[in-house]
């Protein structure tokens, strides 16, 4: 079985324009049939001449309890695909499925609309959540004259998933070229760079995800000690909560700080950490993780929101 693609988004967000665009690419084109599982209709419509060009036929799931492991294995058996792209209803639960054994490769792609992006956070926040937790790339359609929200969105969805590749696009489906350096709630040029608790989040998702402007700087921050047994070096993880989705699914933000007095610290216990940053590469996820060398520590005071609140 060849790749699939997997396409979630609430309706109206352009998953069928995103769809079309990809049939359209000549990266995308393959020898062989392609079977497009449709899972809700919405105001665009498919090219049909465009489908049968590309050698692509469509199949439809209206109902939530069709989509399951079996009915997918009859539809392809009928086919008989090189691939398999799925488009699927966001006002179903992501979480909650279930698929084929020999689905071992598969993309996951969010389509948002930009213009509800926020109605969507506030009220629909586990379903926005499960669209994107596991997806290799969000894309953020509509974003005309929204260029000076595309940084809180940004960092909204990288907090459901760290790893997330985001693309953003204007109202004529065109991408939007952007940088996000200037836009953080501190002063990076300060001989000390202060993280109040509102700014937690912001410093641990920009850390991971543009390290190298942090190594060299010191940074001062209120977390939480969280030490981890049978540790193999002097360190512990100062960090907060976040929900992602709802109060029974937090993440941790956390950030490894090396500290020769580690016997002294109370697990559990709150600290304002003050130490500089340095880049070390993980070899067990392959990636560089920003370290703290604490050069000082001391008591504070709970933060009072101690969970930190996402998308």
């Amino acid at each position: 079985m060849g790749k699939v693609y997997f396409v979630n988004g609430f309706l109206d967000a352009g998953k069928t324009s995103f769809i079309q665009d990809l049939f359209e690419e000549s990266y995308f084109k393959i020898d062989g049939v392609t079977l497009l599982i449709v899972c809700e209709e919405g105001e665009v419509e498919y090219d049909d001449y465009l489908l049968e060009k590309m050698g692509v036929v469509v199949r439809y799931i209206e109902d939530e309890e069709d989509f399951t492991p079996e009915h997918i294995e009859e539809l392809e058996k009928a086919v008989k695909p090189a691939r398999v792209v799925v488009e699927f209803n966001g006002m179903w639960m992501r979480k909650d499925l279930s698929f084929p054994w020999y689905w071992n490769d598969i993309m996951e792609i969010a389509v948002i609309n930009g213009k509800t992006f926020e109605l969507y956070a506030a009220n629909m926040k586990s379903l926005l959540s499960e669209q994107v937790r596991n997806a290799y790339m969000a894309v953020v359609n509509n974003c005309t004259g929204l260029e000076d929200k595309l940084s809180y969105f940004r960092r909204n969805l990288k907090a459901v998933n760290t790893g997330l590749n985001i693309v953003f696009k204007d109202d004529e489906r065109d991408d939007i070229v952007i940088r996000f350096e200037d836009d953080l709630p501190y002063d990076l040029n300060a001989d000390v760079v202060d993280v109040d608790n509102d700014s937690f989040s912001v410093f641990y998702l920009d850390s991971l995800d543009n390290l190298d402007r942090y190594v060299g700087k010191t940074i001062r921050f209120t977390a939480q000690v969280m030490k981890s047994r049978g540790k193999t070096r002097q360190s512990f993880l100062a960090g907060r909560y976040a929900m992602t989705c709802c109060e029974d699914d937090l993440s941790l933000f956390g950030i490894i700080c090396d500290y020769d007095d580690l016997d002294s610290l109370e697990n559990g216990s709150w600290v304002s950490v003050t130490g500089l940053v340095e880049k070390e590469y993980m070899d067990k996820y392959k990636v560089d993780f920003p370290v703290c060398k604490v050069s000082g520590l001391k008591a504070a005071d709970k933060p009072e929101r101690e969970v930190i609140n996402v998308v």
